[in-house]
């Protein structure tokens, strides 16, 4: 519940306000905030995984979406990286503290990233695996 709907529901109980006045006002607020969903940004990241092999019907789609809002709260779990694997990915030229999760994540939202950010064809002929990572 946002702030200013807690507002408008303390001046209902208070009786400032009756709760017709209160109803107006919360959907004035949600009007409001209609806008702001339709902006036209990305909102999930999706991982696909098409793997087929050369039989009828061998074939198998794993799709995994994780919303952008919920990689939005998650930007700050690598101050929980212990010094010492810090230490250790830094020694292989992997810095996390360099990587800004949330500007990635608001390219993602912005679009600034269309294609395919990964597209890996493995296996055999026989059993050809593709694996893509995209924003939808």
């Amino acid at each position: 519940m946002s702030e200013e709907t807690r507002k408008i529901l303390d001046m209902i109980s208070n009786g400032t306000i009756t709760q017709e006045e209160g109803e107006k006002l919360i959907e004035a607020l949600y009007e409001k905030e209609e806008p702001r969903k339709s902006t036209g940004k990305k909102s999930t990241l999706r991982v696909r995984i098409d793997a087929s092999g050369d039989e009828e019907g061998d074939k198998a789609v794993v799709n995994v979406n994780v919303p952008l809002i919920l990689a939005k709260k998650m930007t700050g779990l690598t101050k929980l990286v212990p010094k010492s694997a810090k230490d250790s990915l830094n020694d292989e030229g992997i810095d996390l503290d360099a990587i800004d999760l949330g500007e990635l994540i608001g390219m993602f939202e912005d679009g600034d990233i269309d294609e395919d950010l990964v597209t890996i064809d493995a296996g055999s002929e026989e059993k050809p695996v593709r694996v893509r990572v995209y924003v939808d």
